[in-house]
Protein backbone atom coordinates (compact mmCIF):
# COMPACT_ATOMS: atom_id res chain seq x y z
CA UNK A 1 0.00 0.00 0.00
CA UNK A 2 2.76 2.48 0.93
CA UNK A 3 4.63 1.62 -2.25
CA UNK A 4 1.56 2.31 -4.41
CA UNK A 5 0.90 5.63 -2.62
CA UNK A 6 4.53 6.70 -3.13
CA UNK A 7 4.32 5.97 -6.89
CA UNK A 8 1.06 7.93 -7.20
CA UNK A 9 2.57 11.00 -5.49
CA UNK A 10 5.63 10.79 -7.71
CA UNK A 11 3.50 10.80 -10.90
CA UNK A 12 1.41 13.77 -9.74
CA UNK A 13 4.48 15.77 -8.75
CA UNK A 14 6.26 15.11 -12.05
CA UNK A 15 3.21 16.24 -14.06
CA UNK A 16 2.43 19.42 -12.11
CA UNK A 17 5.97 20.77 -12.22
CA UNK A 18 5.70 21.26 -15.99
CA UNK A 19 2.24 22.90 -16.10
CA UNK A 20 1.91 25.68 -18.67
CA UNK A 21 -1.22 27.69 -17.89
CA UNK A 22 -2.81 30.00 -20.46
CA UNK A 23 -5.75 32.09 -19.31
CA UNK A 24 -8.37 32.85 -21.93
CA UNK A 25 -11.70 34.60 -21.40
CA UNK A 26 -14.68 32.36 -22.17
CA UNK A 27 -16.66 34.24 -24.86
CA UNK A 28 -19.89 32.82 -23.40
CA UNK A 29 -19.13 33.68 -19.80
CA UNK A 30 -20.09 37.36 -19.82
CA UNK A 31 -22.92 39.11 -21.63
CA UNK A 32 -23.58 42.80 -22.18
CA UNK A 33 -25.06 42.96 -18.67
CA UNK A 34 -22.09 41.65 -16.74
CA UNK A 35 -23.03 39.84 -13.57
CA UNK A 36 -20.17 37.40 -13.26
CA UNK A 37 -16.88 36.41 -14.82
CA UNK A 38 -15.86 32.92 -15.88
CA UNK A 39 -12.26 32.16 -16.76
CA UNK A 40 -11.29 28.95 -18.51
CA UNK A 41 -7.86 27.55 -17.78
CA UNK A 42 -6.14 25.31 -20.30
CA UNK A 43 -3.49 23.17 -18.66
CA UNK A 44 -0.87 21.48 -20.79
CA UNK A 45 1.12 18.97 -18.77
CA UNK A 46 4.69 18.48 -19.95
CA UNK A 47 7.06 16.09 -18.26
CA UNK A 48 10.03 17.97 -16.83
CA UNK A 49 13.46 16.71 -17.82
CA UNK A 50 16.90 18.14 -17.40
CA UNK A 51 17.27 18.46 -21.18
CA UNK A 52 14.14 20.66 -21.74
CA UNK A 53 14.48 24.36 -20.90
CA UNK A 54 11.39 26.57 -20.41
CA UNK A 55 10.57 28.57 -23.54
CA UNK A 56 9.73 32.28 -23.30
CA UNK A 57 6.24 33.31 -24.41
CA UNK A 58 5.89 34.46 -28.03
CA UNK A 59 4.91 38.13 -27.67
CA UNK A 60 5.47 39.05 -31.31
CA UNK A 61 1.79 38.66 -32.28
CA UNK A 62 0.43 40.77 -29.42
CA UNK A 63 -1.37 43.98 -30.35
CA UNK A 64 -2.17 45.40 -26.92
CA UNK A 65 -0.22 46.24 -23.75
CA UNK A 66 -2.02 46.46 -20.41
CA UNK A 67 -1.06 47.85 -17.02
CA UNK A 68 -1.90 45.75 -13.99
CA UNK A 69 -0.88 47.63 -10.83
CA UNK A 70 2.64 48.29 -12.10
CA UNK A 71 2.98 45.10 -14.16
CA UNK A 72 2.94 44.81 -17.95
CA UNK A 73 0.55 42.30 -19.50
CA UNK A 74 0.44 41.70 -23.26
CA UNK A 75 -2.63 40.57 -25.19
CA UNK A 76 -3.10 38.86 -28.54
CA UNK A 77 -6.59 39.92 -29.56
CA UNK A 78 -6.86 37.36 -32.38
CA UNK A 79 -6.52 34.28 -30.18
CA UNK A 80 -7.50 36.10 -26.93
CA UNK A 81 -4.29 35.16 -25.11
CA UNK A 82 -2.98 37.09 -22.09
CA UNK A 83 0.77 37.00 -21.42
CA UNK A 84 2.17 38.69 -18.30
CA UNK A 85 5.63 40.17 -18.86
CA UNK A 86 7.79 38.92 -15.99
CA UNK A 87 11.16 40.32 -17.09
CA UNK A 88 10.33 43.85 -15.87
CA UNK A 89 10.40 43.98 -12.08
CA UNK A 90 10.07 47.74 -11.49
CA UNK A 91 6.69 49.48 -11.36
CA UNK A 92 5.46 50.39 -14.85
CA UNK A 93 3.35 53.56 -14.94
CA UNK A 94 2.64 54.18 -18.66
CA UNK A 95 3.57 52.87 -22.11
CA UNK A 96 3.40 53.34 -25.87
CA UNK A 97 3.16 50.35 -28.25
CA UNK A 98 4.49 50.99 -31.76
CA UNK A 99 3.92 48.98 -34.92
CA UNK A 100 7.59 47.95 -35.11
CA UNK A 101 6.82 45.70 -32.09
CA UNK A 102 8.69 47.95 -29.66
CA UNK A 103 7.00 48.92 -26.41
CA UNK A 104 8.32 52.05 -24.72
CA UNK A 105 7.37 52.51 -21.09
CA UNK A 106 8.25 54.41 -17.94
CA UNK A 107 9.00 52.95 -14.53
CA UNK A 108 8.86 54.71 -11.20
CA UNK A 109 12.01 54.38 -9.11
CA UNK A 110 11.59 57.11 -6.53
CA UNK A 111 12.45 59.84 -6.88
CA UNK A 112 13.04 59.18 -10.58
CA UNK A 113 10.98 58.25 -13.59
CA UNK A 114 12.93 56.23 -16.15
CA UNK A 115 12.29 55.37 -19.80
CA UNK A 116 12.73 51.78 -20.98
CA UNK A 117 11.98 49.70 -24.06
CA UNK A 118 11.27 46.08 -24.89
CA UNK A 119 11.34 44.64 -28.41
CA UNK A 120 8.60 42.01 -28.68
CA UNK A 121 10.07 40.82 -31.96
CA UNK A 122 13.02 39.25 -30.12
CA UNK A 123 12.84 35.57 -29.07
CA UNK A 124 13.46 36.41 -25.41
CA UNK A 125 12.63 40.13 -25.07
CA UNK A 126 14.40 41.86 -22.18
CA UNK A 127 14.00 45.42 -20.83
CA UNK A 128 16.42 48.00 -22.16
CA UNK A 129 17.20 51.13 -20.16
CA UNK A 130 17.01 54.21 -22.41
CA UNK A 131 17.02 57.37 -20.32
CA UNK A 132 16.37 59.18 -17.07
CA UNK A 133 13.75 61.82 -17.84
CA UNK A 134 15.46 64.18 -15.42
CA UNK A 135 12.33 65.14 -13.47
CA UNK A 136 11.01 63.74 -10.18
CA UNK A 137 8.33 61.10 -10.61
CA UNK A 138 5.92 63.04 -8.39
CA UNK A 139 5.98 65.90 -10.93
CA UNK A 140 4.38 63.55 -13.49
CA UNK A 141 1.31 62.75 -11.38
CA UNK A 142 -1.93 64.74 -11.62
CA UNK A 143 -3.42 66.35 -8.53
CA UNK A 144 -6.97 65.62 -9.73
CA UNK A 145 -7.27 61.84 -9.83
CA UNK A 146 -3.65 60.91 -9.08
CA UNK A 147 -3.05 59.53 -12.58
CA UNK A 148 0.38 59.44 -14.22
CA UNK A 149 1.13 61.46 -17.35
CA UNK A 150 0.66 59.29 -20.46
CA UNK A 151 3.62 58.49 -22.67
CA UNK A 152 2.85 60.31 -25.93
CA UNK A 153 4.14 59.41 -29.37
CA UNK A 154 4.62 62.05 -32.07
CA UNK A 155 3.86 60.54 -35.46
CA UNK A 156 6.37 61.24 -38.17
CA UNK A 157 8.99 62.58 -35.77
CA UNK A 158 9.70 59.34 -33.89
CA UNK A 159 9.65 61.26 -30.62
CA UNK A 160 8.13 60.40 -27.23
CA UNK A 161 6.71 63.03 -24.89
CA UNK A 162 6.24 63.04 -21.11
CA UNK A 163 4.25 65.80 -19.39
CA UNK A 164 5.16 67.13 -15.96
CA UNK A 165 4.53 70.06 -13.57
CA UNK A 166 0.79 69.92 -12.87
CA UNK A 167 -1.16 73.19 -12.65
CA UNK A 168 -4.66 73.79 -11.31
CA UNK A 169 -5.08 76.66 -13.78
CA UNK A 170 -5.70 74.23 -16.63
CA UNK A 171 -6.11 71.00 -14.64
CA UNK A 172 -3.17 69.57 -16.57
CA UNK A 173 0.60 69.70 -16.92
CA UNK A 174 2.40 72.80 -18.11
CA UNK A 175 5.73 71.32 -19.21
CA UNK A 176 6.91 68.40 -21.30
CA UNK A 177 10.10 66.49 -21.99
CA UNK A 178 10.80 65.09 -25.48
CA UNK A 179 12.84 61.96 -26.16
CA UNK A 180 14.22 61.44 -29.66
CA UNK A 181 14.15 57.70 -30.37
CA UNK A 182 16.78 58.03 -33.12
CA UNK A 183 19.38 60.00 -31.15
CA UNK A 184 18.47 59.14 -27.55
CA UNK A 185 18.55 62.84 -26.63
CA UNK A 186 16.08 64.54 -24.28
CA UNK A 187 15.02 68.13 -24.92
CA UNK A 188 12.43 70.51 -23.51
CA UNK A 189 9.13 70.96 -25.33
CA UNK A 190 8.13 74.47 -26.46
CA UNK A 191 5.20 76.06 -28.26
CA UNK A 192 7.48 76.81 -31.20
CA UNK A 193 8.35 73.12 -31.47
CA UNK A 194 4.62 72.23 -31.34
CA UNK A 195 3.78 74.71 -34.10
CA UNK A 196 6.52 73.28 -36.31
CA UNK A 197 5.25 69.75 -35.65
CA UNK A 198 1.66 70.68 -36.50
CA UNK A 199 2.83 72.34 -39.73
CA UNK A 200 4.76 69.19 -40.62
CA UNK A 201 1.64 67.06 -39.95
CA UNK A 202 -0.40 69.15 -42.38
CA UNK A 203 2.29 68.73 -45.01
CA UNK A 204 2.40 64.97 -44.40
CA UNK A 205 -1.40 64.74 -44.66
CA UNK A 206 -1.21 66.19 -48.16
CA UNK A 207 1.23 63.45 -49.16
CA UNK A 208 -0.70 60.50 -47.73
CA UNK A 209 -1.35 57.48 -49.94
CA UNK A 210 -4.74 57.17 -51.59
CA UNK A 211 -5.73 54.40 -49.16
CA UNK A 212 -4.85 56.40 -46.04
CA UNK A 213 -6.55 59.46 -47.44
CA UNK A 214 -9.68 57.42 -48.17
CA UNK A 215 -10.04 56.27 -44.56
CA UNK A 216 -9.32 59.75 -43.20
CA UNK A 217 -11.97 61.24 -45.50
CA UNK A 218 -14.47 58.52 -44.55
CA UNK A 219 -14.11 59.33 -40.83
CA UNK A 220 -14.46 63.07 -41.46
CA UNK A 221 -17.52 62.49 -43.63
CA UNK A 222 -19.16 60.38 -40.93
CA UNK A 223 -18.51 63.01 -38.27
CA UNK A 224 -19.94 65.75 -40.52
CA UNK A 225 -23.27 63.87 -40.71
CA UNK A 226 -23.89 63.89 -36.95
CA UNK A 227 -26.35 66.38 -35.49
CA UNK A 228 -27.69 67.17 -32.03
CA UNK A 229 -31.32 68.21 -32.04
CA UNK A 230 -33.01 69.04 -28.74
CA UNK A 231 -31.98 66.15 -26.45
CA UNK A 232 -31.18 63.51 -29.08
CA UNK A 233 -28.25 62.62 -31.35
CA UNK A 234 -28.89 61.99 -35.04
CA UNK A 235 -27.19 60.67 -38.15
CA UNK A 236 -28.19 62.57 -41.30
CA UNK A 237 -27.37 62.42 -44.97
CA UNK A 238 -25.13 65.46 -44.52
CA UNK A 239 -27.81 67.88 -45.75
CA UNK A 240 -29.96 67.80 -42.60
CA UNK A 241 -32.32 65.33 -44.23
CA UNK A 242 -33.26 61.70 -43.49
CA UNK A 243 -32.63 61.99 -39.74
CA UNK A 244 -31.89 58.69 -37.98
CA UNK A 245 -31.96 58.90 -34.17
CA UNK A 246 -29.05 57.22 -32.39
CA UNK A 247 -30.15 57.80 -28.77
CA UNK A 248 -33.96 57.55 -28.49
CA UNK A 249 -33.68 54.30 -26.49
CA UNK A 250 -31.09 55.68 -24.04
CA UNK A 251 -32.29 57.46 -20.88
CA UNK A 252 -29.52 60.04 -20.78
CA UNK A 253 -30.76 61.84 -17.65
CA UNK A 254 -30.43 58.64 -15.59
CA UNK A 255 -26.63 58.88 -15.80
CA UNK A 256 -26.39 62.13 -13.83
CA UNK A 257 -25.22 61.67 -10.26
CA UNK A 258 -28.31 63.54 -9.07
CA UNK A 259 -31.38 64.91 -10.93
CA UNK A 260 -30.57 68.50 -9.93
CA UNK A 261 -27.13 68.20 -11.56
CA UNK A 262 -28.49 67.08 -14.92
CA UNK A 263 -27.52 69.44 -17.73
CA UNK A 264 -28.00 68.60 -21.35
CA UNK A 265 -27.40 66.07 -22.57
CA UNK A 266 -24.55 67.04 -24.86
CA UNK A 267 -23.12 64.60 -27.39
CA UNK A 268 -19.55 64.49 -28.65
CA UNK A 269 -18.19 62.15 -31.32
CA UNK A 270 -15.11 60.13 -30.27
CA UNK A 271 -14.37 57.63 -33.07
CA UNK A 272 -15.88 55.22 -35.58
CA UNK A 273 -15.46 51.47 -36.08
CA UNK A 274 -13.06 50.32 -38.83
CA UNK A 275 -15.98 49.64 -41.19
CA UNK A 276 -17.73 52.94 -40.25
CA UNK A 277 -20.95 51.13 -39.26
CA UNK A 278 -20.77 52.18 -35.59
CA UNK A 279 -19.70 55.27 -33.70
CA UNK A 280 -18.37 55.79 -30.18
CA UNK A 281 -19.48 59.02 -28.55
CA UNK A 282 -19.81 60.78 -25.21
CA UNK A 283 -23.09 61.57 -23.50
CA UNK A 284 -22.29 64.51 -21.21
CA UNK A 285 -24.97 64.96 -18.54
CA UNK A 286 -23.35 67.21 -15.93
CA UNK A 287 -20.40 69.52 -15.34
CA UNK A 288 -18.01 70.06 -12.45
CA UNK A 289 -14.35 70.74 -12.92
CA UNK A 290 -14.69 68.31 -15.85
CA UNK A 291 -17.48 67.01 -18.06
CA UNK A 292 -19.15 63.89 -16.70
CA UNK A 293 -21.40 61.28 -18.23
CA UNK A 294 -20.86 58.02 -20.08
CA UNK A 295 -19.62 56.62 -23.38
CA UNK A 296 -22.05 54.97 -25.78
CA UNK A 297 -22.00 53.00 -29.04
CA UNK A 298 -24.63 53.34 -31.75
CA UNK A 299 -24.86 51.87 -35.22
CA UNK A 300 -25.33 54.48 -37.93
CA UNK A 301 -28.79 53.06 -38.68
CA UNK A 302 -29.84 53.54 -35.03
CA UNK A 303 -30.71 49.87 -34.51
CA UNK A 304 -27.91 49.36 -31.98
CA UNK A 305 -27.85 51.79 -29.04
CA UNK A 306 -25.51 50.62 -26.32
CA UNK A 307 -24.68 52.84 -23.31
CA UNK A 308 -21.43 51.90 -21.57
CA UNK A 309 -22.76 52.48 -18.08
CA UNK A 310 -19.47 51.70 -16.34
CA UNK A 311 -17.53 54.56 -17.96
CA UNK A 312 -17.03 58.28 -17.41
CA UNK A 313 -16.48 60.99 -20.02
CA UNK A 314 -13.40 62.26 -18.23
CA UNK A 315 -10.27 60.16 -18.39
CA UNK A 316 -11.63 57.25 -20.44
CA UNK A 317 -9.63 54.80 -22.57
CA UNK A 318 -11.38 53.12 -25.52
CA UNK A 319 -9.99 51.80 -28.82
CA UNK A 320 -11.36 49.89 -31.83
CA UNK A 321 -9.61 46.72 -32.96
CA UNK A 322 -9.25 45.59 -36.57
CA UNK A 323 -12.07 43.06 -36.25
CA UNK A 324 -14.53 45.77 -35.20
CA UNK A 325 -14.36 45.05 -31.46
CA UNK A 326 -14.22 47.95 -29.02
CA UNK A 327 -11.89 47.59 -26.03
CA UNK A 328 -12.36 49.96 -23.12
CA UNK A 329 -11.60 50.46 -19.43
CA UNK A 330 -14.75 49.75 -17.46
CA UNK A 331 -15.73 49.17 -13.89
CA UNK A 332 -14.84 45.84 -12.29
CA UNK A 333 -17.75 43.92 -10.74
CA UNK A 334 -17.99 44.46 -6.98
CA UNK A 335 -20.00 42.66 -4.29
CA UNK A 336 -23.26 44.50 -3.51
CA UNK A 337 -22.07 45.33 0.02
CA UNK A 338 -18.65 46.65 -1.08
CA UNK A 339 -18.16 50.21 0.26
CA UNK A 340 -16.55 51.26 -3.04
CA UNK A 341 -19.94 50.95 -4.75
CA UNK A 342 -20.69 54.49 -3.61
CA UNK A 343 -17.30 55.92 -4.60
CA UNK A 344 -16.49 58.15 -7.55
CA UNK A 345 -15.95 56.19 -10.77
CA UNK A 346 -12.32 57.28 -10.92
CA UNK A 347 -11.55 55.67 -7.57
CA UNK A 348 -13.28 52.35 -8.15
CA UNK A 349 -11.66 49.13 -9.30
CA UNK A 350 -11.40 48.88 -13.06
CA UNK A 351 -10.95 46.17 -15.65
CA UNK A 352 -10.55 45.95 -19.41
CA UNK A 353 -13.58 44.86 -21.42
CA UNK A 354 -14.12 43.92 -25.04
CA UNK A 355 -17.34 44.43 -26.97
CA UNK A 356 -17.39 42.15 -30.01
CA UNK A 357 -19.01 43.15 -33.33
CA UNK A 358 -22.12 41.11 -32.49
CA UNK A 359 -22.58 43.14 -29.28
CA UNK A 360 -21.63 40.62 -26.60
CA UNK A 361 -19.16 41.76 -23.96
CA UNK A 362 -16.49 39.97 -21.98
CA UNK A 363 -13.86 40.94 -19.43
CA UNK A 364 -10.39 40.66 -20.94
CA UNK A 365 -8.30 41.23 -17.81
CA UNK A 366 -8.49 42.82 -14.33
CA UNK A 367 -6.11 45.60 -15.46
CA UNK A 368 -6.68 49.33 -15.06
CA UNK A 369 -5.32 50.74 -18.34
CA UNK A 370 -4.11 49.70 -21.80
CA UNK A 371 -2.70 50.89 -25.12
CA UNK A 372 -3.12 49.32 -28.54
CA UNK A 373 -0.36 48.93 -31.12
CA UNK A 374 -0.17 52.12 -33.14
CA UNK A 375 1.40 52.98 -36.44
CA UNK A 376 4.76 54.73 -36.44
CA UNK A 377 3.41 56.68 -39.40
CA UNK A 378 -0.11 58.02 -40.04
Amino acid sequence: MKKHLYLLLLVLTTGLVGCNITIKPDPNSVTTNIDSVEVSVNVNVVAKTDSVAPQPADLSQCDMAMLDNGKLVFYNSKDQTLMPYEAETDSVVNCAFLSDNKVYYCVARNPKILLRCVDLGQPDPQPQQLADWGVPFEKCVTETYGTVSPLEYYYGRNILGLNYEFSWDGYWFTKKKLYDIETGKITEWSWKWEEEYQAMQISDDEEQTDENQYYANAADELRSCLRQKEEQYYMTDGNDGNYVCLTDRINCASYASSPEYFEGPEFEFVSSSPDDTKILYMIIVEWGDFAHGILAISSVDGKLQMPLEDTDCTGFTAEWLEDGSLVYVGEAPLPPDDPDNDANWHYRSHCIKRIYPDGHTEIVAPCNDFVTKQSINH
